[in-house]
């Protein structure tokens, strides 16, 4: 049995006799998740309130009290979060993976994502498998810098360009698949974002999550005697806010501050139009040490996925 769209609407669902998640209003469920979920976390995202209008948004009640919730859609679940003195996260947790084993499509793996050092044991005991790459966010305010850039270099920002459908490219798409291609092929950010061909990091997705202030900040550095493009960085939008959705400099030309330069050029052109800019880094990233250098701040580390792999939900095809 596996959900449809039309059940996905439904408004209860029983998890047993004494268990029922019931969907939740966005902006309400949004208030309690940022109280509850994790104030470590929250702490870091002050702003974040959760309250985005999906559809998947659902209150766990026990009997007739409220005691937590959860986001859940056929192979996901995530923003799990109890309302004290409710303790019996396990109980919950199992009796909502076996709504998932009825919801899910079982040729994919159940994802839960962005798992929090709180949650990771929980998980872990439900049946869920940790994935190996631990990441973080970290951010700074934006700032004023005097950004002095080498005289053989040519800085520009990336130009996006919109087709008779509305679909989104940079016009130099293939320069910067090439620089990314060379920057992290084979190594740990290539791996985790399961990218190892060229075609793999052609940027056909970041175009439609940045803005005309956030492509003026990103920046693009070319050799001014070859015109390779050696380095790049391109900002996005993450909960309204500005975020680093790559950057890269190819092996050649490292250790020249082009990163660092790069990070400062777009925290000036956002001072005063956006308070913060932030990125997501893996531990072991060798650019942790720019980060810090810059004055970028951690925040809680996570496992960027935890999953019920497809071998395990197989064995459960009589569900």
């Amino acid at each position: 049995m596996q959900v449809s769209d039309r059940s996905m609407d439904t408004t209860i669902y029983d998890l047993s006799t004494e268990y029922s998640i019931r969907r939740a209003e966005p902006e309400e469920w949004g208030v309690y998740c940022s109280v509850y979920y994790n104030m470590q976390y929250n702490g870091f995202f002050r702003e974040e309130s959760y309250a985005n209008s999906r559809r998947n948004s659902f209150w766990i009640y026990k009997e007739k009290t409220k005691i937590g919730g959860v986001r859940i859609a056929p192979n996901v679940i995530y923003h799990l979060f109890f309302i004290p003195p409710f303790n019996d996260s396990l109980g919950v947790l199992k009796q909502l993976k076996e709504l998932l084993l009825l919801w899910s499509d079982k040729t994919k793996p159940i994802k839960t994502f962005e798992v929090l050092p709180d949650q990771v044991h929980l998980y872990t005991r439900a049946g869920f498998w940790p994935d190996e790459f631990r990441c973080r966010w970290m951010q700074r305010p934006t700032d004023h810098f005097e950004v002095i850039w080498d005289d053989n270099l040519i800085i520009k920002s990336p130009q996006i360009e919109e087709n008779e459908a509305g679909a989104k490219r940079y016009t130099h798409e293939d320069e910067i698949a090439r620089c990314d291609f060379d920057s992290f092929t084979g190594g740990f950010e290539a791996v985790r974002r399961k990218k190892f061909s060229l075609e793999d990091f052609i940027p056909n997705e970041d175009p439609n999550y940045s803005n005309e202030i956030l492509v003026q900040a990103s920046t693009l550095v070319f050799d001014k005697d070859t015109g390779q493009l050696i380095a790049n960085c391109r900002l996005c939008l993450q909960d309204n806010l500005a975020a680093v959705y790559s950057i890269g400099v190819i092996p050649a030309h490292r250790g020249r501050g082009l990163a660092t330069r790069m990070l400062q050029r777009a925290l000036t052109i956002l001072k005063d139009k956006y308070p913060m800019l932030r990125l997501y880094v893996m531990e072991g990233n060798d650019a942790e040490s720019v980060y810090f250098n810059l004055g970028f701040v951690p925040g809680v580390q996570e496992i960027q996925n935890m999953c019920i792999p497809v071998e395990i939900l197989q064995k459960n095809r009589s569900c």
